[in-house]
């Protein structure tokens, strides 16, 4: 059966300073992207992007082509 984890900073009051510590050891773990990086990564976001915009935009003109036909 398992045991129910507990939280010592609830109960004291500080578990504001206890979140928060916790919080900024976590962010020291990550691994921050370059700004190239992020450049290039971005810009590969917005190709994708407007390529999705694109295709949607082709297949629902197609199917009011199609529909619009098939509704005269």
């Amino acid at each position: 059966m398992a045991v129910p984890e507990t939280d010592p900073g609830r109960g004291s009051g500080n578990w504001l300073v206890s979140f928060l510590q916790g919080t900024q050891a976590e962010l020291k773990k990550v691994t921050w992207p370059t700004k190239q990086e992020l450049i290039s990564n971005t810009i590969v976001v917005l190709i994708a992007v407007v390529l999705c915009a694109v295709l949607i935009y082709v297949i629902d003109t197609i199917f009011s082509v199609i529909f619009g036909l098939l509704l005269r």
